[in-house]
């Protein structure tokens, strides 16, 4: 049996793959084979980490928790008051342009999931994370008195959410009434209205 830390990697090479691979085909018709054959292995060896493609699109929805709910908080925590704090998340949630093949790839397997989230509360969760995570930042500012909320901290969190993850797909759907620099200025001046503090530009 392969080591911890190389089976890490290991699972982290077969999402890799499989971003590559989405990318690039149908998600409907890819098969774990198709993988396999992208890392030049077979397609036991990658059935051994993935019993098939639902588990494989679950896990590559599941990645987005590290680079959307964990990097933010450490971005968050580094950035000063609670104006920084704010301004740094809603820029760290957007895809960085329309070639963001990471940010296509996760929410690409969030849809699969279909529309039936009350039965798949792994995928479900990933919002309502991220919505916590935007609450807490409001209500910390709020008892700092960095912020003054016209509502309240929930209501605005899971808005900018919505906002985030809206404006994200028409970024990578290469809307061209919106890139990445108009859904900051548009979600930064909803924040600046909701919370009455002028926040910090991003880029």
């Amino acid at each position: 049996m392969a080591r911890p830390n190389r089976q890490v990697e290991r699972r982290g090479d077969i999402m890799d793959a499989a971003i590559a691979l989405i990318e690039r085909h149908d998600l409907a018709t890819l098969k774990l084979a198709d993988v396999a054959v992208e890392l030049g292995l077979t397609t036991n060896a990658v059935r051994y980490y993935f019993k098939d493609m639902s588990a494989l699109l679950s896990e590559l929805a599941l990645r987005s928790d590290i680079r959307f709910y964990d990097e933010r908080r450490r971005l968050a925590a580094e950035a000063g008051d609670p104006p920084a704090q704010l301004a740094v998340t809603i820029a760290a949630g957007l895809p960085t342009g329309p070639e963001d093949a990471e940010w296509r790839a996760i929410w690409r397997a969030v849809l699969a999931a279909g529309f039936e989230l009350d039965q798949r509360s792994d995928v479900q969760g990933i919002y309502h994370r991220q919505v916590g995570l935007y609450r807490d930042l409001l209500d910390a500012g709020a008892d700092a008195g960095a912020f003054t909320l016209a509502n309240p901290a929930a209501d605005i969190a899971m808005t900018l959410m919505s906002m985030e993850d809206y404006f994200g797909y028409r970024i990578v759907a290469r809307d061209p009434a919106i890139d990445r620099p108009t859904a900051l200025r548009l979600m930064r001046q909803y924040a600046e209205l909701a919370t009455g503090a002028r926040l910090p530009e991003t880029v």
